[in-house]
Order: structure tokens, then sequence, then C-alpha cells
């Protein structure tokens, strides 16, 4: 059968792409749109973590064991399996962790980008991930389930990707969506603990968040619920699900209440340093427009000449808009807080 290969090819690409498409709307469900180059590394960090717990659970686990035994006498003969398959088995076990957390040290998720930094994280790099490549694994489980509900409830799911900071927990984040939803409205909120399948990937991936990604939220998922909407908010994400025009108008507000508060709504450290001073010359306008308008120019130039994507940018010029308003609102009107 010449043509076997082929098609043999064809099926694995088809396999493959299929895959990828599965597994970026499972990590953008559960992660939210990672911005520029930080969202292409963690893609490739959780399809690395993926693969290293299918390696163990799929082929090292039962090969060792089956050595174990043959070894033992228990059984005759174990796998057909060649030194240099031991081998590489090995290599992979070994180095797949400290690849990711050299990844992730690289791609700026942690604060300091040094080889002493990527020494530190080793340790701990393998439960991370494990539990990386576990939450990975369930996403792409539940994903196509909550996409059919999505679609059967005619409901949108949108995001706002953050970096909480530091010193700051999930009851801070929480406060941060009530205040948003506050401000257009929205009063009587519930908040709870995210329990069922769609929180299980959430929790499993906690502790990498907290140890690889930079993540500094602490303690469970948590879910908030008003006016026929549902929010999850964890880790690197707060994703608002419901009806398409509640749902965009509720991300909207989240992203105005946030972008001075506790959490970065940029990942570079950069593009975070130009949020931490837009943040003080807020605080220190003191009713002089004019001089705080100078100042932001002054953030503004160094913004242009800085290294960001354009979603970046985007982000903190709108941010650069919301000071300026704000202090002319708070002019021309004293009273208004």
């Amino acid at each position: 059968m010449p043509f076997l290969p082929f098609v043999l090819l064809l099926a694995w690409q088809a396999l493959s792409k299929s895959a990828s498409f599965a597994l970026g709307w499972a990590t953008a469900l559960y992660f939210g749109q990672v911005p520029g180059s930080q969202g292409r590394i963690l893609a490739v960090v959780s399809l690395v973590a993926a693969g290293w717990v299918i390696v163990i659970i799929g082929f090292a686990i039962p090969i060792f064991t089956g050595a174990l035994l043959e070894a033992a006498g228990v059984i005759d003969r174990n796998f057909d399996v060649e030194a240099i398959h031991y081998l590489a088995l090995v290599g992979a076990i070994v180095l797949a962790p400290p690849g990711v957390a050299g990844g992730l040290v690289i791609g700026e998720f942690r604060d300091e980008r040094t080889v002493s930094e990527w020494l530190r994280l080793i340790p701990v790099s393998y439960p991370a991930t494990f539990l990386l490549g576990l939450a990975v694994l369930e996403m792409v489980a539940f994903t196509p389930f909550l996409l059919i509900q999505r679609w059967r409830q005619k409901r949108a799911l949108v995001q706002v990707p953050l970096v909480m900071k530091e010193g700051t927990d999930d009851d801070d984040l929480v406060e941060a969506v009530r205040a948003a939803l506050a401000s257009i409205g929205i009063e009587d909120v519930s908040v709870s603990e995210a329990t069922g399948p769609k929180a299980w990937p959430m929790r499993t991936v906690g502790f990498a968040a907290r140890h690889l990604l930079g993540a500094v939220v602490r303690g469970d998922p948590m879910r908030l619920r008003a006016h026929g909407l549902e929010i999850y908010a964890y880790a690197t994400n707060v994703a608002i699900l419901g009806p398409t025009e509640d749902a965009h108008r509720v991300r909207a507000a989240v992203e105005r209440e946030l972008a001075f508060r506790e959490a970065y709504l940029t990942w570079s450290d950069d593009s975070q340093q130009i949020e931490d001073e837009l943040t003080e010359a807020r605080k220190a306008a003191n009713g002089d427009v004019d001089g705080l308008r100078r100042r932001l120019d002054e953030v503004q130039d160094r913004m242009d000449a800085a290294s960001l994507n354009s979603e970046e940018w985007n982000v903190l010029y709108r941010m650069r808009l919301q000071v300026e308003q704000a202090a002319a609102r708070r002019r021309d009107d004293p009273d208004h807080h």
C-alpha cells in the first residue's frame, strides 16, 4: 500500500492541528489572552508541560514498572525497549521542568531574568510543571463541553488578563471586580469559591501560577454571580460569561477599575514600570492639570521609545487618557470624586 505512509502523515498533521487548536482554546479560556510574546511562550510552556505529563503517565511509568517486574522475576519479558529508549525517557523526565522554568524566566514571567533565578526555580519546577500539565489536560478535556454549553445558552466569554501586584490576594481581586460592577450599577453580587469541573483546572494550576508564572494571587478561585453573569477570578485572568452585550460592558468596567488598583494589566517589566508611573502621576495630580499633562508627556515619550508590543502600548495609552480625563473632571467639578 504505497499511499499508506502519505495517508498516515495527513492524519497525523490533522490530529496535531486539532490538538493545537484545542490547546489554544483551552489555555485562552482559563489563562486569558496573554499579550504578545509572553502569550506565545505560555502556550509553548503549557504544551511542553502537558506532553511531560503524558510521557510520565503513558510511557515512563509502564516501561519502568515492567522493567522492575521483569528484574524481580514476576514477568518473563518487559516491552521491547532498547537502552537508548530508557536514556531518552530519563532525559525527558529530568530536563523538561528546568526547561519550562528557563522559558518562563526568559519570557519575563519572573521579576528577575538571571541564571540564579532559574537555578532557584529548578527544585519547584518539577511539581509545578506536573500540575501545570495536568491542568492543561483538564482544560482540553473540559473546554469542548464548556463551548457547547456556551453556544446552547447563547452566552459570550470575554476576559481580562492581569498580574496581581505583590502583597495582594484573591480578596483584593474580588473587591476590585465588585467595585467595577458597582460602577455600572450592578450592586447585588453573590461571591463564593468556584467549585465543580469548571474550577478544577484553576485549582490544579494554582501551584504553578504562584511558583512558576509569577502570579501572586493566593487562596482559591472565586466566582461572582450577578444579573445572569458568571465571573471567575483567579491568578492571571478574570473571565466573564454571560449575554454578549452585558459581558462586554462588564469587561470594560473591569479594565477601567483594575487599571489603578491591585493588578497590572500588562506583563513585561518595562510596561509594568510605566503602569506604576501612571498610577503615581494620578495620585500626585492635586488639581494641577497642566503639570500633570507635562508629566504624562514625559511618560508618553518613554512609553513610545520602550520595547512594547501593541497590546501593552494600547493598554498604557488608555490608562494615560484615563488619568488625564479624571484630573480634568476633578478640576471642572471639585465635588466629583
